[in-house]
């Protein structure tokens, strides 16, 4: 696949979220205009509120509990991070990646690639 193919991509990409954009703001002015759809959004807003205040009360009356599933949080995140690292270090030297766990699965590493906008200036048709 050559640079060209992956530019032709890459424009038919954003033609095609710019009019999922426009659809999705159509259904959601659509939407404002059905009644019970509101009812529903507002009830929606109620119980989470609730569910919220619902998880602070049993987190507050486990307070160690709480903190380590914190605590774990960050850690994994950093473990994850570290795998990543670590792979992605292999498999620049060439070397194939395979991990097991305790019932024989395989794991092999998945890339993926995302394309970012760069900072600086926002350019349209119209510039």
């Amino acid at each position: 696949m050559s640079l060209a193919r992956l530019q032709e991509l890459h424009k038919e990409l954003r033609e095609k979220k710019e009019e999922r954009k426009k659809l999705r703001e159509a259904i959601k002015d659509e939407l404002k205009h059905h009644a019970r759809y509101a009812e529903v959004v507002d009830e929606l807003g109620t119980l989470r509120e609730e569910r919220k205040s619902i998880e602070s009360q049993v987190r507050e009356s486990v307070p160690q509990d709480a903190a380590r599933l914190s605590d774990l949080d960050g850690e994994i995140k950093a473990d994850e991070e570290l795998m990543s690292d670590l792979a992605m270090n292999l498999i620049l030297k060439n070397e194939s990646i395979e991990l097991r766990d305790e019932y024989e699965n395989r794991y092999v590493p998945l890339m993926k690639v995302i394309f970012k906008k760069e900072d600086g200036v926002e350019r349209t048709k119209d510039k």
